[in-house]
């Protein structure tokens, strides 16, 4: 194909548009036309629901239902190494280094931790961290695993950001709090463009969850996860390092490896 990128390694890539991180006005969508609606979407963007369940479009209530769709059985494999951290959904991924005023550089822009995260004391402990930003794409089913095992600590539902940083990174946003057995704690961000866009998935009465554990689903577009790591306990992948410095956003599914522990939890 002619329109193709060459990026660093094997993975597919696209050129990363910053418009991408802007919060995008997204609706919840039922009613009378939706199953039109799943038709043209999967025919635009050329959807495969043969790895999915239900694999029939005509199924789906709901357009949430559909953009939310499960995979089938053994579609999607999570990577069984401890120390391999893997792909919370399939999407589009770039890496960024939080710097020592916890502040995270994204092309032109400069986001603060402290504001994404609701909280100044929580920032302080991801100083000098990393933070992967995985932004799934049109055709791809909505929904999202747990990256490692462990024990969610804390959660926190925080809303939009009026008047501040035009982007994605201050949409309407949860954010779990999460001790892992091989990343330390964890801090994982999911917005979309509508407050109520987010679904969490109940753990039971207990907060322990398990890697590859389905976590949530976002039930509209303008979707995306960001997974903050503290100083020295996670290496990413090369070509999502080299990708993201070309500018580049990185293609991958959920399950795979996509960087691995530097010291264990």
């Amino acid at each position: 194909m002619g329109n193709e990128i060459k990026g660093y390694g094997w993975r597919e890539v696209v050129k990363k548009d910053f418009n991408r991180y802007r919060p995008q006005s997204s609706k919840i969508k039922s009613g009378l036309f939706v199953r039109a609606e799943i038709k043209n979407h999967v025919e635009k963007y050329g959807v495969d629901l043969s790895c999915c369940q239900p694999e029939d479009a005509g199924e789906y209530e709901t357009f949430s239902d559909y953009l939310s769709r499960s995979f089938a059985e053994g579609a999607r494999r999570i990577d069984d190494n401890p120390n391999s951290l893997i792909a919370p959904c399939d999407g589009y991924i770039t890496v960024h280094f939080i710097n020592s005023m916890c502040m995270i550089p994204v092309g032109d822009h400069m986001y603060s931790v402290d504001k994404l995260l609701d909280s100044d004391s929580r920032a302080k402990e991801f100083a000098e961290g990393l933070v992967l930003v995985v932004r799934p794409g049109e055709a791809d089913p909505h929904r999202f695993v747990y990256v490692d095992s462990g024990m969610v600590s804390d959660t926190a539902v925080v809303p939009a950001e009026r008047n501040m940083e035009d982007s994605m990174f201050f949409g309407p946003r949860n954010c779990t709090f999460m001790n892992t057995t091989h990343f330390h704690g964890i801090a994982q961000v999911e917005t979309c463009g509508n407050a109520k866009g987010v679904e969490q998935f109940a753990l039971g009465e207990s907060p322990v969850f398990a890697k590859g554990q389905d976590k949530g689903r976002f039930l509209c577009g303008g979707a995306g996860i960001m997974i903050l790591f503290k100083k020295g306990v996670m290496f990413p992948d090369d070509e999502i390092m080299v990708n993201t410095r070309m500018g580049l956003e990185t293609r991958v599914h959920m399950g795979e490896k996509i960087g691995v522990a530097i010291a264990a939890g």
